[in-house]
């Protein structure tokens, strides 16, 4: 069981926006961009009891808006990481907010030690990801629809939550841009994707591989997209040995899948 740690929020100012953060812990810091969606998401707890932890919760996404873009958005988050974070860190992102992190580590790689990318969708499946099935929009993203983070019913607000991160994750573009400049990024970087994720491409992860020059990449068994949902603690895991590891982190240059 993964120790709770309590998270302060605050505000950070960031070309006329105001964007909320939580931070926990002592220690290196590092960042993470996240939707929290859900609440904290217990790979943060986890961290934070070893490092300090900051949590900007991630701008909107979308929209069909330059502003919008993950590119436009990077810039934005790396002036909240500095003000809050003045030294070296290392960066989290997840879904969506993985590609802002992307961003943010080829528009500000002098800040960044290591990189972890959690199911980032910068590489789209043709045709773009799956329909939405289930009760609820977020079912889409899992293995074992069971696993949907939060309460069974959601109240309207989750609810509503859901139902827009879904949304962005249909319409948001594959990233060509992104892609073609992978091999600029020179810090340590490890990607991770569901085993089961179908709202990348399946080439993903060999594209991530091949183009970062040191990049490591892991396949979480019996997961989807949400793998903070279904594998918590082999995710904790991963992020866990990895930031302390980094260049001897035991995965190496080589995929492997992670079993239960």
């Amino acid at each position: 069981m993964t120790a709770q740690t309590e998270f302060k929020e605050g505000r950070v100012e960031a070309r006329g926006l105001s964007i909320r953060y939580l931070e926990a812990g002592q220690g290196d810091t590092i960042v993470a961009v996240d939707s929290l969606t859900w609440g904290t998401p217990k790979l943060y707890h986890a961290l934070a009891q070893k490092y300090r932890v900051v949590v900007l919760e991630a701008p909107q996404l979308g929209g069909g808006s330059p502003s919008k873009s993950s590119k436009a958005l990077a810039g934005i988050t790396a002036l909240a990481a500095a003000s809050l974070a003045p030294g070296d860190y290392s960066l989290i992102g997840t879904s969506l907010s993985a590609n802002v992190a992307l961003w943010q580590a080829l528009q500000a790689p002098a800040k960044i030690e290591a990189l972890v990318l959690i199911s980032p969708t910068a590489i789209l499946p043709t045709g773009g990801p799956p329909e939405a099935a289930g009760s609820r929009p977020v079912q889409s993203l899992l293995t074992h629809p069971e696993n949907a983070p939060g309460p069974p019913q959601p109240d309207p607000a989750l609810a509503a939550a859901e139902k827009a991160l879904v949304h962005l994750l249909k319409e948001v573009a594959h990233d060509a841009e992104a892609e073609s400049r992978l091999g600029e990024i020179q810090c340590a970087t490890l990607a991770v994707f569901g085993l089961e994720d179908k709202m990348v491409s399946p080439e993903a992860a060999r594209v991530y591989r091949a183009r970062i020059p040191n990049c490591n990449i892991s396949l979480v068994y019996d997961a989807g997209h949400l793998i903070e949902a279904e594998r918590p603690e082999a995710l904790i895991n991963l992020v866990s040995d990895f930031v302390e590891r980094r260049e001897t982190f035991i995965v190496g240059r080589e995929s492997r899948v992670i079993n239960p």
